[in-house]
């Protein structure tokens, strides 16, 4: 299949997402098939290194996606803003107190930004591990 056009660490985003916005998005990845490389992946976001298009969270991700897809889900390319963070033209808001106003990858390997309005929780977590993610601005 085609691969995304967008980055590794934006699918990734797309997939971290994903998976904690919906519980059962873990198993419905495991009874595709793609389960040992969802951990695996999982696994090396919790080790902080930052992931690159041909690397092996590319690779995983692209194990995973094809899986996805086979079972009737849809691909991880749903975002268009290329590798960035915001769209262009965009800025986060920040009001005096610098408070966050977003809250972005804990170790900074994707590009999942969750803005408070969408949170659910106070500090909204990862999917790799339920770290805390990280506030953007920081305080």
């Amino acid at each position: 299949m085609a691969r995304s056009r967008n980055g590794t660490r934006n699918r990734l985003g797309v997939l971290c997402d994903q998976l904690t916005r919906h519980e059962s998005m873990a198993a419905e990845i495991d009874t595709a098939g793609a389960g040992p490389q969802l951990r695996e992946l999982l696994e090396l976001v919790r080790g902080g290194a930052a992931p690159a298009a041909g690397t092996r969270e590319a690779e995983l991700l692209d194990s995973i996606e094809d899986a996805c897809v086979r079972h009737g889900l849809s691909a991880l390319d749903v975002r268009e803003y290329g590798d960035a963070r915001l769209p262009g033209g965009f800025a986060l808001p920040m009001d005096g107190a610098q408070t966050a106003k977003a809250w972005v990858c804990p170790w900074g390997n994707c590009e999942r930004v969750v803005f408070p309005d969408e949170a659910g929780a106070p500090t909204p977590r990862c999917a790799a591990g339920g770290e805390p993610l990280r506030a953007f601005p920081a305080p």
